[in-house]
């Protein structure tokens, strides 16, 4: 895949990425945070969120461009030791670190459990 088709399939599935978390937090899901938030459960404040939108739509982009890469990439005729190493890193990058920005965003975390979530992740590796 040249890199012109690569970009343009990252984009789309940020956008993709974006939309649908919209529909489902916003949209579908708003006045069930509103009820929790009613009820004690500890979310950010919403200006708080505004604030910190920006590490979302990171997150969003890292996994966009690791879905992308990871598709692109596939098997190749290496050693398995090394592409095993490579899964794994890309995984955790994957999984760990989006979810990670994520519930600092949503929830009242301090950063020592973001970074301590982090540490955890690549200490499984």
């Amino acid at each position: 895949m040249d890199s012109k088709r690569m970009i343009l399939a990252v984009a789309v599935v940020f956008v993709t990425l974006v939309v649908a978390g919209f529909l489902i937090h916003v949209t579908w899901l708003g006045s069930t945070y509103q009820a929790m938030r009613d009820g004690g459960f500890s979310f950010r404040a919403p200006d708080a969120l505004q604030h910190r939108l920006w590490l979302i739509w990171l997150s969003d982009l890292l996994y966009a461009i690791l879905f992308v890469w990871v598709y692109v990439r596939g098997r190749e005729h290496t050693p398995w030791l090394g592409q095993g190493f490579r899964y794994g890193v890309l995984m955790t990058l994957f999984t760990i670190v989006p979810s990670a920005l994520n519930d600092y965003v949503t929830y009242n975390l301090p950063t020592c459990w973001l970074l301590s979530g982090w540490r955890r992740g690549v200490w499984c590796l």
